[in-house]
This record gives structure tokens, C-alpha cells and sequence, in this order.
């Protein structure tokens, strides 16, 4: 056997899960941290017959066939490849990927880390410790106060950071002095961030009707999306979030909204309140959004969700107007 390679989101339930495969089967020769557009790519500079382990991530439909060639270029040369993850997939996705020889584990019934603990398996008491403050976070429950410190300790740095933090929660023993520390640094911080995404938000209608807040996101509130666009809801009374950044939008919901359904339509996914995908927006856009006009590009990705939303969705849970 070649290389061991994990491959994980970039988030608590991401490096939670890359900590339980590191503590369960061994330490990674190479670790990745990836969202799911990236995938194609990733696949593509692992080396033959290696020892390959994915979480917390989903396939999309637009790179499953490199992706696929790319699985089956691993196992052909003597590699595994074991893919444990949490979101919506597709018969179709799955059947792809196990036919060219991935073992395939999908359950949205826990959090990422939860999949690779029932499925690895892994079973440790320390492994069910760190499942627990993972899901806590990322179903959005809450019932494990760790969770919300572990998602700020995680979120506080980039690549080599998460690193760190992959090989500090083997083992998980509990919210130590450093992840207190840190904390405290990230929450001041946090709190700036909120204060200012309530500012700069919008709500936003289409012809039809459709109402939603949206939010173009900076690159020092990447781990937030979820917290800010939670914010925002409750804050402006609407039912869908939707968050811009330069190459993707994410969609957030509440009162059972679908909104993966939307994301799979421009080539994401995700889950029912919570998905995104990648964007291709017009060059020009971009490059006056690297200028410092967002304003061109914001609102080319608020109607390119707009539109998504409405061609899938209820419409009576997304219309204020409707009445019961």
C-alpha cells in the first residue's frame, strides 16, 4: 500500500472526522482539507495505490466523472478508497463511485465525524466524546457545550492550523487552557464580524416575490457562515440566507425550507437547511470585486440564487405574501 491519505472539510466536523481516522488507522502522510468543487483536483494529485480516506465532504455532478476516473486510477493500482460523509447524494453518485471501486458510507442521520466513527469503525470512548461536540455544531442541536468552543478553536487559522487541530484532537480529552485562550481571542473577534454583517445585509426580493437576506462574506469570516446567515434570519424575519463570496454561495434556511434543492440545480448540494455551490461569475465582475466594487458581482450571485430558489422550491414556505 501506497500513501495514507485523508482528505476532510475544513471545518469542526471536518477535522473532527480527519482526527478520528488519524486516531484509529494511523497518522496521514498527506492531509487535505477541501469543499467539494475542489475534489477533481484533489483526486488528481493523489498518488497510485494509496491508502485514501474522505469525510465530512459530498460529490457534485459536475466533477463526478473526473472524480470517478480518478478513484478508479487509485484502485486499480492496488490503493482503497473509503468515503464517509453526511450529506444528500444521488442513487447515481453512489453507484458511479462504488463501480469504480470506492466503499461508499453515507448517513444524514449524524455529523461527518459521526459517520466515520459508526462506519470506520471506530469506537473508542474518546472518539464518541469528540462525535458528540462535532454533531453538536454541525446538526445545529447544540446539546454539547464543547462543540461550540472546538468550532471557534478550529476556525481560528488556516491549513496549518486545522493540521494542528486535527492532531490535537486525537485523543480528545476535554476544552484544555490553549482552546480557553483562543476562544476568548475569536469571540472578540466574532462579535465584530456580526455587528457588521447586520450592517452591510440586504434583503432581497425576485419578480415572483421571493424573500431573502443576503450577504456578501469576507475571507476572516470563512467559519461563520452558518452563524452569520442564522443572524441574519432572525434578525430581518426571513426564511433563507443567502451568503456570497467571490467563487460560491452558500444558502442557509429555516422552518424546513429546502434549500439543497437549489444548490443542486447550479451544480451543488448539501443539505436541506444548510448547501452551496461553486459559481463561474463574468470575468469583469470578478475583477472589479478585486478592486474593491462588490456591487456588480453581489448582485449577479443574489440573482443567481434568486432564480435558483424559485425554479425549486415551495413556494408558499419562501412567499411572505402567502397567507394561510
Amino acid at each position: 500500500m501506497g500513501e495514507r491519505v485523508i482528505v476532510t472539510h475544513t471545518d469542526l466536523d471536518g477535522v473532527a472526522a480527519a482526527a478520528i481516522v488519524a486516531g484509529t488507522v494511523g497518522e496521514a502522510d498527506r492531509l487535505t482539507f477541501a469543499q467539494p468543487h475542489q475534489l477533481a483536483a484533489v483526486f488528481a494529485k493523489i498518488p497510485n495505490g494509496s491508502e485514501v480516506y474522505v469525510s465530512d465532504l459530498g460529490i457534485n455532478q459536475p466533477i463526478l466523472e473526473k472524480v470517478a476516473k480518478q478513484v478508479k486510477r487509485i484502485v486499480d493500482s492496488g490503493g482503497t478508497v473509503k468515503w464517509f460523509d453526511h450529506h444528500r447524494w444521488e442513487e447515481e453518485w453512489v453507484r458511479k463511485l462504488r463501480e469504480a471501486g470506492a466503499e461508499i458510507y453515507v448517513d444524514t442521520g449524524t455529523c461527518g465525524a459521526g459517520v466515520v466513527a459508526k462506519y470506520l469503525p471506530a469506537n473508542a470512548e474518546w472518539v464518541k466524546e469528540l462525535v458528540s461536540a462535532a454533531c453538536s455544531v454541525d446538526l445545529w442541536v447544540f446539546n454539547d457545550w464543547r462543540g461550540n468552543y472546538l468550532a471557534k478553536y478550529v476556525g481560528y487559522g488556516g491549513t496549518e492550523w486545522k493540521r494542528m487541530a486535527v492532531a490535537k484532537l486525537v485523543g480528545f480529552s476535554g476544552i484544555d487552557e490553549e482552546i480557553e485562550e483562543v476562544v476568548e481571542k475569536v469571540v472578540t473577534r466574532e462579535l465584530e464580524i456580526l455587528t457588521a454583517a447586520v450592517a452591510k445585509a440586504v434583503i432581497v426580493s425576485s419578480e415572483g416575490g421571493l424573500r431573502a437576506v443576503a450577504y456578501f462574506k469576507g475571507k476572516d469570516d470563512h467559519h461563520l457562515t452558518s452563524f452569520i446567515a442564522s443572524l441574519l434570519m432572525n434578525r430581518f424575519d426571513v426564511d433563507v440566507a443567502i451568503i456570497c463570496r467571490r467563487g460560491s454561495l452558500s444558502f442557509r434556511s429555516r422552518r424546513d425550507v429546502d434549500v439543497s434543492r437549489a444548490a443542486k440545480l447550479i451544480g451543488g448540494g448539501g443539505h436541506p437547511r444548510a448547501a452551496g455551490a461553486k459559481l463561474d461569475p463574468p470575468l469583469w465582475r470578478l475583477l472589479l470585486s478585486f478592486l474593491g466594487i462588490r456591487g456588480p458581482l453581489f448582485r449577479w450571485c443574489v440573482n443567481v440564487a434568486l432564480d435558483a430558489l424559485e425554479r425549486t422550491a415551495c413556494r408558499e414556505d419562501l412567499l411572505r405574501e402567502v397567507t394561510g
